[in-house]
């Protein structure tokens, strides 16, 4: 895949292209994302907590009455087994839709912040989120390895943000058939910074590839079928950004995600250079 066309000088028209634009509608679904879902969410949690005491009580109660084995057939397995696994699936949507209310929140978000660009240290970043993570990997028996990275211009929350996502997603979906490994590289052509983000996990096949960038896609690889918004997120920084974000993967064989953010200019007597 061809990188993207050339930038030119980090310029305020750079700076006005990635401004924010908000609107009336786009702030009244902020605030219901915000504040009308998160209730009944609630709600629903609390109703599953209640159940959940209700069928431990009622276990209790057997137990203390002696019921006989009659009694205890038709109740028995309704209240250890059938009702805590439906209350437990429910729990699971609701913090699925947690997360899927979360993404939409921060994905919305992405129009109307102002980005903040300066010159960062990429690999200072990345080693602050591989060790932010150093307790989860090392559980799973990860190797992750960091290359030398250039430095980029950026927003140094989004571009975090895209670094801490792509990793998290390497370390998720590593095969459990082998010792996981994460590459983390980077490279400096044509204006841009370009960095890989690469692993030796359960890969995706070829027709999924474009619809991973998609918020809720269920490409037939990911584990429990479904996906949130995490690399629609990541596209949207990207986006915000001018830059690009591609995908190298088939089943079995891992993946490689190579994203180009604007090269870090240094400054000398007033002008802008390249590094």
């Amino acid at each position: 895949m061809e990188p993207p066309k050339q930038p030119g000088d980090f310029s305020f028209q750079r700076k006005r292209e990635s401004e924010a634009v908000s609107s009336t509608d786009v702030d009244l679904l902020l605030q219901l994302i915000a504040q009308g879902i998160p209730v009944p969410l609630a709600t629903i949690q609390s109703a599953c907590q209640k159940i959940t005491m209700a069928c431990g009580r009622l276990n209790e109660v057997f137990e203390e009455k002696g019921l006989s084995d009659y009694g205890q057939e038709p109740l028995g397995p309704l209240v250890t087994d059938e009702i805590p696994g439906a209350v437990q699936r429910i729990q699971g949507e609701v913090d699925h839709l947690r997360g899927i209310t979360s993404g939409l929140f921060q994905f919305i978000r992405l129009g109307q912040i102002v980005l903040q660009w300066e010159g960062l240290d990429v690999n200072q970043l990345v080693m602050g989120i591989v060790t932010s993570m150093e307790k989860n990997l090392r559980s799973k028996e990860v190797r992750v390895r960091i290359e030398d990275l250039p430095d980029c211009m950026g927003d140094e929350v989004l571009v975090t943000q895209v670094f801490s996502i792509l990793i998290d997603n390497a370390q998720k979906y590593l095969d459990p058939v082998r010792p996981g490994e994460i590459i983390i590289s980077g490279k400096t052509m044509h204006g841009w910074s370009v960095y890989s983000v690469g692993d030796n996990g359960i890969g995706i096949a070829g027709e999924h590839h474009a619809g991973i960038f998609e918020g809720f896609s269920f490409p037939a690889v990911e584990p429990e079928g479904r996906q949130g918004m995490g690399l629609a997120i990541v596209r949207r920084i990207i986006d915000r950004h001018q830059g690009s974000i591609e995908v190298d993967s088939s089943p079995g064989h891992g993946s490689i995600f190579r994203v180009y953010f604007p090269r870090a200019i240094i400054v000398e007597e007033g002008e802008g250079k390249e590094e």
